[in-house]
C-alpha cells in the first residue's frame, strides 16, 4: 500500500507581547487560505480533461472465432466510439470510459489508452511467459490490469475536481477476449474505479483503485452460451438483441431469416449453443442487426479473433491508432503495484 506522510503535529505557541500576536494572526490567515498555493500548483501542472468512449459492445463466441461489434452513443461533447483494437494477434481489446487524456500543461502530450494497451499487454505476456514464474503469480489478464493501473495512476492523480461518479461506477473499463490453451475462448471485463477525498475549498485528491476482474465468458456450467452485451455508461439501455430474437421482433426477424445460413446460425446462438454456430453468418448478421437494435447512426466497428489465423478487421475504425507515448525505462527498485491480490 502506498504510504503517505503523516500530518504535522500541532505546536504550542506562547505569545509574548504585541509582536507575537501579529505573528500568530499572520500565521492563522495563511493557514486558512491554502487555495492560492494549490491553485498555483494546479496551474503549473495543467488541467486534465478526459474524453469518454461510450456506446454498446456485442460479443459472440462461435465455432471458429470470437466476434466483436461496437457502436457509439454520444453521452457528452467530445465523446467517441468504444475503442476496439488488436491487443495482439491473439487478443482483442475494447476500452470504454475515460480513454483519451489531455492536459493544458505546457509541453504535455495527449495520452490514448488504446495506443498504450498493446505495449502494456506485451510486457504482461513477457512476464507471465517466463518459465521461472510459478503458479502463484498473477495471470496475464491480471498483469495487464496492473499495467493499465500504472498507466492510469499519474493521469488520475491530476484530477482535482469532483467527479460525478457513483462508488461502483467505473472511470475506465477494459474488455479482453482471447483463446487460452487447454481452456478455450474467454472474455473478461476489468473495471477501474476511483476514490476521491475533499481537502476543502473544492480541491479534491483522486486515486485510481486496483481493477475489479469479472469473467463474462464462458458462463457458469449449465448456463447458455450466447451473445455477451456490454454498455458504457451503465445508464445506457441494453441492446436486448437476444431478447428481441427470442420474441421474433420484426426489426431483427427479417435479418435473421435473410438466408438459411443466417437462420441456422442465429438459432444456435439464441438456444445457447453459440460455439456450434458458423462464424461468417453471425458476422454478417451482427453487421446488419447492430445499427438497427442500437439506433446509432455512427460508424460500426467490427473485428474477429479467428482461432487459427488470429485478429482480423471486419470494419476497421476510421481513425488510425496513434503512436504510444514515450516513457522512460523503469528504474531498478522503483515503486510498483505488482505486489497485489486481484479483486474477486
Amino acid at each position: 500500500m502506498r504510504k503517505y506522510p503523516k500530518k504535522p503535529t500541532h505546536l504550542r505557541i506562547e505569545i509574548a507581547g504585541m509582536f507575537s500576536c501579529a505573528v500568530l494572526l499572520w500565521a492563522l490567515l495563511m493557514a486558512s487560505s491554502p487555495v492560492p498555493t494549490r491553485a498555483a500548483k494546479q496551474e503549473q501542472q495543467g488541467e486534465v480533461v478526459a474524453n469518454l468512449a461510450a456506446g454498446h459492445v456485442l460479443f459472440c463466441v462461435t465455432k471458429t472465432a470470437i466476434i466483436v461489434a461496437a457502436t457509439q452513443e454520444t453521452v457528452e461533447k467530445g465523446s467517441r466510439e468504444p475503442a476496439v483494437l488488436a491487443v495482439s494477434n491473439r487478443r482483442i481489446g475494447v476500452l470504454l470510459g475515460a480513454v483519451e487524456w489531455n492536459t493544458t500543461a505546457k509541453g504535455a502530450k495527449a495520452v490514448r489508452l488504446d495506443a498504450e494497451l498493446p505495449t502494456v499487454a506485451a510486457n504482461a505476456t513477457r512476464r507471465t511467459g517466463d518459465k521461472t514464474i510459478d503458479r502463484g503469480q498473477p495471470s496475464d489478464i491480471e498483469e495487464i490490469g496492473v499495467g493499465m493501473l500504472e498507466t492510469l495512476r499519474p493521469l488520475v492523480d491530476q484530477i482535482h475536481h469532483k467527479l460525478d461518479l457513483k462508488p461502483d461506477e467505473s472511470l475506465t473499463e477494459l474488455l479482453l477476449a482471447d483463446y487460452v490453451e487447454d481452456y478455450g475462448p474467454e472474455i473478461w471485463r476489468l473495471d477501474f474505479r476511483v476514490k476521491q477525498e475533499d481537502l476543502g475549498n473544492d480541491y479534491w485528491t483522486t486515486r485510481v483503485l486496483r481493477p475489479a476482474y469479472t469473467q463474462l465468458y464462458p458462463p457458469e456450467k449449465g448456463q447458455p452460451r450466447t451473445f455477451v452485451e456490454v454498455q458504457y455508461p451503465q445508464t445506457l439501455s441494453q441492446l436486448g438483441l437476444l431478447e428481441r430474437l427470442g420474441r421474433h421482433d420484426p426489426s431483427v426477424e427479417s435479418i435473421r431469416n435473410a438466408s438459411p445460413e443466417f437462420t441456422k446460425a442465429t438459432t444456435l446462438v439464441v438456444t445457447g449453443l453459440s460455439e456450434k454456430a458458423d462464424a461468417m453468418p453471425i458476422v454478417d448478421f451482427m453487421r446488419a442487426a447492430m445499427p438497427v437494435v442500437s439506433g446509432s447512426n455512427g460508424p460500426l466497428v467490427m473485428a474477429l479473433l479467428d482461432g487459427s489465423r488470429g485478429f482480423q478487421w471486419v470494419l476497421a475504425p476510421q481513425e488510425k491508432l496513434p503512436a504510444p507515448t514515450e516513457t522512460k525505462p523503469e528504474e531498478p527498485g522503483a515503486p510498483s503495484l505488482r505486489g497485489y491480490k486481484p479483486s474477486p
